[in-house]
């Protein structure tokens, strides 16, 4: 591809690096351009600076990084994030975590989403909720940052917390909500596809997987109002040991939720 191409030129130099779909999305976020001008305009120049970001995505993308991280956005529940590497990817797994906490929250209710990465539930549940108050809290500040910029942005109001685990947050919640880590520290998906690129301390939840949720879990009912509910994200094959986990902490029938791929992924409890 030349210094300064077209934008068509631009679109086939990607498509014929990339799946079709995955060339286009590049293209348009390189070019700032919707996708209808790669049709429209094609012979439009894009400019030598425009060109040469192309190639780099390309060649980035090429390499395996996800194209969330290419692209800095990444769409959740309708609403539009700005995602970096700090934080996991928000995916639609992680909205049937949303979907499972909504019926149990009231509009005025006192939320936290521990570990919020990127605030794509916290955010989720502003937008649904705007007279509930929203706690955010994560152990790291770069991922605080990015949940208040994606707040400002939308419009949405929430408050931040910088806390591990528990330690950090004050008083006591209607409902906890929590994507926690919960894959196998030797789990081989660690070394495929877009789980290579995001951070291991919000994936890896110890040896088993299990650790970091069963911790969250004993130590969740001292942090809940009466009649508060937990609601927590995990594997899909982890869903009776986190029913069991419920049960022995004293939340009373605790039942799982299954994605769209019906698969068991988030299960909600409520303490007594």
């Amino acid at each position: 591809m030349p210094e300064a191409a077209t934008i068509g030129g631009c679109a086939a130099y990607a498509r014929g690096r990339l799946p079709r779909f995955e060339a286009d999305l590049l293209v348009c976020g390189a070019l700032d351009i919707p996708r209808s001008r790669i049709y429209a305009f094609a012979e439009r120049v894009a400019g030598a600076a425009d060109a040469r970001r192309v190639r780099r995505w390309v060649a980035r993308r090429r390499g395996g990084e996800p194209l969330a991280y290419i692209l800095g956005q990444r769409g959740f529940w309708g609403l539009d994030l700005a995602v970096t590497k700090d934080a996991l990817i928000p995916r639609p797994d992680t909205e049937t975590l949303v979907a499972a906490a909504l019926p149990l929250i009231s509009d005025q209710a006192r939320v936290l989403d521990l570990g919020t990465g990127s605030g794509a539930v916290a955010l989720a549940i502003a937008a649904e909720r705007p007279a509930a108050r929203v706690v955010a809290s994560d152990i790291d500040p770069r991922c605080l940052a990015l949940c208040r910029r994606n707040a400002a942005r939308l419009g949405l109001a929430l408050e931040t917390r910088l806390a591990d685990g528990f330690n950090g947050v004050a008083g006591k919640f209607n409902a906890i909500v929590s994507n926690p880590p919960y894959v196998a520290a030797d789990d081989e998906h660690l070394r495929q596809g877009d789980l290579r690129f995001e951070p291991r301390r919000a994936l890896v939840g110890g040896a088993t997987g299990l650790e970091f949720i069963a911790a969250l879990i004993r130590a969740a009912p001292r942090h809940l109002e009466p009649g508060g509910w937990l609601c927590l994200e995990h594997g899909d094959d982890q869903a009776p040991a986190v029913r069991e986990l419920y049960r022995d902490a004293g939340f009373g029938a605790p039942h799982t939720r299954l994605d769209l791929e019906r698969r068991p992924r988030a299960t909600v409890g409520q303490i007594p």
